[in-house]
């Protein structure tokens, strides 16, 4: 097999349907294999998805140990030469999978290159940018939240633009690249683990790439929408490890200051009260 489809999947039985009927939709070829690496679902899972898609190589794990660490369960079953890592609420609208594949295999200076990912309603969805600082994250959250902050050349585009990083949603590497930085950090249980992989990356002398002519809808995290307070806490200190991990001191003081004040004034609100409490925690912790 030439590419290694790896998705995981938790609780998400009807988004990684969906999934894997639109990728198999626009994909017939025999050069991929798909694998699911299930987090301990218990919404039945582990018992449709093998019955639906007989084609798939389903591993089913003990407990969730979270997204980067089930990647990288995936990625040891894996014999692909390219490693093409979907989050399980994408849907396939072309044949994503040859074209990314194609441009890979002709541009030896990339690791990894990323699609564009579009909203439901296919409306542009920022997927990549700079390594984080608090310039750059704040930066990027104005660009996310305002059409008209993004520039022209990211959203009308067909060329190929080089990023620090690109978004873990949906990102193809080289094998040997993959296996040459130890895969995903597996403390990072969710969030920021694909921007450390690609800073990772980096420092083996490769480097990300954004293709725009390749498109993939992507939901956008609706699967998370009835666990809030723990994405949100799961986020925040993933944060906090990559600024701990890869930062100065100056920025991690910063970032620790923007929150500690972002979430005290939370603590005296009823309902965010144990949240905010547990991640003003976080502030105060180490995170290496």
């Amino acid at each position: 097999m030439n590419v290694s489809v790896i998705i995981v999947n938790y609780n998400g039985l009807a988004f990684t349907r969906q999934c894997l009927e639109s990728l198999f939709r626009f994909h017939t070829s025999d050069s991929f294999e798909v694998i699911i690496v299930d987090n301990n679902s218990s919404d039945g899972s582990q018992i449709e998805l093998p019955k639906l898609f007989p084609q798939i190589n389903f591993i089913s794990l003990p407990e969730n140990k979270g997204f980067g660490a089930a990647n990288n369960v995936g990625a040891k079953k894996a014999t692909g030469e390219f490693l093409f890592f979907v989050n399980n609420d994408t849907l396939f609208i072309q044949e994503t999978i040859e074209k990314l594949t194609n441009f890979l295999s002709s541009h030896n200076t990339y690791g990894i290159v990323g699609p564009k990912l579009l909203n439901e309603n296919s409306s542009f969805q920022l997927s990549f940018g700079n390594f984080p600082s608090m310039q750059t994250e704040l930066r990027a959250k104005n660009m996310a939240e305002s059409y008209f902050l993004q520039s022209k050349e990211e959203i009308v585009s067909n060329k190929p633009i080089r990023k620090d990083w690109v978004t873990g949603a949906a990102l193809m590497i080289r094998r040997k690249v993959f296996e040459s930085i130890g895969g995903f950090d597996e403390q990072f249980f969710m969030y920021f683990e694909d921007i450390d992989l690609c800073k990772a990356m980096s420092t083996k002398g490769y480097q990300s790439l954004y293709v725009p002519f390749v498109n993939l809808i992507h939901l956008g995290g609706k699967s998370y929408e009835k666990i809030n307070d723990k994405i949100l806490y799961e986020y925040r200190r993933s944060q906090l490890r990559y600024y701990d991990k890869h930062n100065f001191l100056f920025q991690r003081i910063i970032v620790r200051v923007y929150i500690f004040l972002k979430f005290l004034p939370k603590i005296f609100i009823k309902t965010d009260n144990k949240n905010s409490m547990n991640i003003l925690r976080l502030v105060f912790s180490n995170h290496k």
